[in-house]
């Protein structure tokens, strides 16, 4: 028992546990070798995890000084061999080479969000997000092989060489650090080549009108203490924590059957207009000064207080999210009542962010990263559910 577990007198962990695995049941009761991988994820990926960043050491994650790249490498390899394992047991089968590919991936994902540096108890959140990683990647095998053509090679290289060009010329510019350059044109190249020109147009949309709220009212937000660090120049950090779940969902938008990518679609917009809400929310409401609350009481609050949303942040936040939902719908990414569902899941989003960030809650997140990433996934997870 950890020390804070000591001090509660019992451990979350010990009663999160069977809390995920039944969610897991229920949420894929209909593929339950799906749910199976996901326990294992938790079971062996997460000790595994544990075991080896304690008896072997070694280099630290960058992103999260408490973990190693032992851990995480441990997680992928043991987590994903029992994550297949389990999921041919219930199966009743030997999972198939692109099953196991799908499993390794989602061991990935797991261990990269049980990696992020989160107050949250990790038994929760990285085995139903790699669960729901492999239910999504599972039925998208004939899109994946279809794509594996000249045609989509062609677009691959270009969407390269574009986001290489772009990325040097923001670095120049001094938009972003190096590391946001670099980390850009990874997110960018995937964008492009999986989506095309027209999910490569929400992201320039997102990031044009991020970049241009980061600067608005600098002055006011230097002299709260709140402006963004670098002189508002992204790093890798921010540009994984905002964009990395609307790649993942343009991926599987593009691989799977024409009937059951729609929604798909629908989620990757309500990624973008999630991160661009808050990112505008945030900035605005900071540089302008209007009643700030804290939710879910509406307590007023000084402007800046973490978790505390504003009127000027709130409505130019929406208008934000409004752009991103018709900007989706005139590039046939969603149909018209597809846009409202962007614009809602947008709302949810930035407001499960708000309470989870919110100063002197028990279950407060401080890393803002953390906080963009689950927006993002939030409002791409209702976005889902509606459409």
């Amino acid at each position: 028992m950890r020390k804070a577990d000591v001090e509660r007198g019992y451990p979350v962990g010990i009663l999160l546990y069977p809390v995920v695995v039944l969610a897991l049941i229920v949420l894929f009761r209909g593929h339950l070798e799906v749910a199976a991988a996901g326990w294992a994820f938790l079971a062996a990926g997460d000790g595994s995890a544990t075991l080896a960043g304690s008896l072997l050491g070694g280099p630290r994650l960058p992103w999260n000084r408490g973990k190693t790249w032992a851990g995480l490498a441990a997680y992928v390899v043991v987590g994903g061999a029992a994550a297949a394992a389990l999921y041919g047991l219930v199966a009743r089968r030997v999972p198939t080479a692109f099953e196991i590919a799908c499993l390794l991936a989602a061991a990935v994902i797991g261990a990269a969000v049980e990696s992020l540096p989160s107050e949250l108890d990790d038994n929760v959140l990285p085995p139903l997000v790699a669960a729901a990683a492999l239910a999504a990647l599972l039925p998208a095998r004939a899109g994946f092989e279809a794509l594996l053509t000249p045609e989509w090679a062609r677009r691959a290289a270009i969407g390269f060489a574009l986001n290489l060009a772009v990325a040097l010329a923001a670095g120049l510019l001094g938009l972003v650090r190096p590391s946001g350059a670099a980390a850009g044109a990874a997110s960018g190249t995937v964008v492009y080549a999986f989506g095309g020109p027209k999910a490569y147009a929400l992201l320039w949309i997102f990031f044009v009108l991020g970049t241009l709220a980061t600067r608005f009212g600098r002055k006011r937000k230097e002299a709260m203490g709140k402006a963004e660090e670098a002189g508002g120049r992204r790093g890798a950090a921010n540009v994984f924590a905002n964009v990395s779940v609307a790649a993942f969902c343009t991926v599987v938008w593009a691989t799977l059957p024409a009937e059951a990518a729609p929604p798909w679609g629908v989620a990757a917009a309500a990624a973008f207009a999630t991160a661009l809400m808050d990112t505008v929310g945030t900035e605005v409401g900071q540089a302008v000064r209007t009643p700030t609350v804290l939710l879910p009481d509406f307590r007023r609050v000084p402007p800046g207080t973490d978790g505390a949303v504003s009127v000027a942040g709130t409505l130019a936040g929406l208008f934000a999210a409004g752009f991103v939902a018709a900007a989706a719908v005139d590039l046939g990414f969603a149909t018209p009542r597809g846009g409202i569902v962007v614009l809602a899941a947008a709302a949810v989003g930035t407001v499960a962010e708000s309470l989870l960030g919110r100063s002197g809650a028990p279950w407060r997140v401080t890393n803002g990263h953390v906080l963009n990433f689950m927006n993002t996934l939030a409002g791409a997870a209702v976005a889902l559910a509606l459409a």
